[in-house]
């Protein structure tokens, strides 16, 4: 069909956004002429804005604090999409809320959200990516390629910084059980100083500073370990720094989503969720997990064991040392 409308509901965190870019891709590639039309929350519109397979973005505000204004953007948003008359609508999102919405779009086809499938059999079938492929097999692609997309504001390139002799690290994570202990993240950091002569550009992670604040004012200084300590950045200024950055340490969270995006190798400490959930499967994007599945076993909602944060240093180290073995071997 020439000149088709698709809507693709993508509502949700910073990394399920960016994990989601190889379907609007993918679909882009498969109907070359048509103009896609994405719904997100105000976080998914600066993760997006730069995308060349968008057409149009269309931003929620999903906030309860003020319920008038929730009612407000939900009835426009839904008007918006029934105007539109798309011919197809996919809701990525795959919530309550959201199927509600592409029910009442009345776009021409309503892809149905499938579970269970294996039309791909993909050697991961559990990557969130992978699953999504999975969930929307309605439609068949060719040559189904889960590396996410972020693209960057040339402007961005002319004031970028570059920092030598240094690595990246991100503490922040919406989920508190994500974030490795203090205590284990300054002995890393002091391992790598030591055996590596490499020191931390501390990112600072808006509404949670206090991270970055602890980490240098109660081990850094009185340890005497050298530091940068980043400013608050835009997530176009973030990405810049995380493509120049030689590696970034960072928990599971969508700052490691926009790295694998950026092809920056990424260490992860694994402290809740299993890695097998997100490790790439393209050989140009560099993951080496640090974990240790719990014991007696939790399990996920989709019955995948989760990871512990009682994992012992020299484990972490041990990882890291192979990591850094890894880069060396690539250079």
């Amino acid at each position: 069909m020439k000149n088709m409308k698709i809507c693709v509901i993508s509502l949700g965190l910073f990394g399920d956004v960016i994990a989601r870019t190889p379907v609007i891709r993918a679909l882009k590639e498969k109907y070359p002429n048509s103009k896609i039309t994405v719904v997100v929350d105000k976080i998914g519109y600066e993760i997006l804005k730069n995308n060349p397979y968008i057409h149009e973005i269309i931003t929620m505000d999903r906030k309860k604090s003020n319920y008038l204004k929730y009612i407000y953007f939900k009835i426009s948003t839904q008007i918006k999409l029934i105007i539109r008359r798309f011919d197809l609508m996919i809701d990525l999102y795959n919530g309550s809320s959201s199927r509600s919405m592409a029910k009442l779009s009345f776009a021409k086809q309503n892809i149905k959200n499938k579970k269970g499938t294996n039309v791909y059999n993909f050697k991961n079938p559990l990557h969130m990516t992978n699953s999504l492929f999975e969930m929307i097999s309605d439609i068949k692609f060719d040559n189904v390629d889960i590396s996410p997309d972020f693209f960057i504001n040339k402007y961005i390139y002319k004031n970028s910084q570059k920092f030598q002799n240094s690595y990246l690290l991100s503490l922040g994570s919406g989920d508190l059980n994500k974030i490795l202990s203090f205590d284990k993240t300054f002995k890393l950091i002091k391992h790598i100083y030591k055996n590596y002569a490499l020191i931390p550009t501390i990112v600072q992670n808006p509404g949670q500073e206090f991270l970055q604040e602890k980490l240098i004012n109660e081990y850094l200084i009185p340890n005497e370990i050298p530091y940068i300590k980043l400013d608050k950045k835009s997530i176009d200024e973030l990405a810049i720094i995380i493509k120049n950055s030689k590696f970034i340490i960072v928990p599971d969270t969508g700052i490691m989503h926009l790295s694998f995006a950026l092809k920056t190798p990424v260490f992860c400490v694994f402290t809740e969720t299993n890695p097998i959930i997100v490790e790439p499967e393209n050989d140009n994007i560099i993951l080496k997990s640090s974990y240790k599945l719990a014991n007696p076993p939790i399990y996920d909602r989709n019955g995948v064991p989760k990871c512990t944060g009682d994992i012992e240093i020299k484990t972490i180290i041990k990882d890291f040392d192979e990591f850094m073995g890894i880069l060396k071997s690539k250079s």
